[in-house]
């Protein structure tokens, strides 16, 4: 199998109003003192939180991974 993902599509844009746009950003959050406390449960809840709440703001989780003390996330 080959990735194409290296193109854009137009579907993949937003359409507003007077603009059009793709817009991504790669977020790194941690714990204070990044302390390794993203483990079993605490690491489920905070991925099913990060998810509810790009949802409620209309936000595409492009990629999430929960680290022990860290989480990255690609959203659009």
């Amino acid at each position: 199998m080959e990735a194409k993902k290296d193109r854009v599509t137009q579907h993949e844009f937003r359409h507003d109003r007077h603009t059009v746009s793709l817009l991504t950003d790669h977020l790194v959050f941690s714990p204070k003192y990044r302390g390794k406390v993203l483990l079993g449960e605490v690491a489920e809840a905070a991925e099913e939180i990060i998810r509810e709440t790009c949802n409620e703001l209309d936000i595409v989780v492009i990629d999430m991974a929960v680290n022990i003390d860290h989480v990255h996330l690609f959203i659009k």
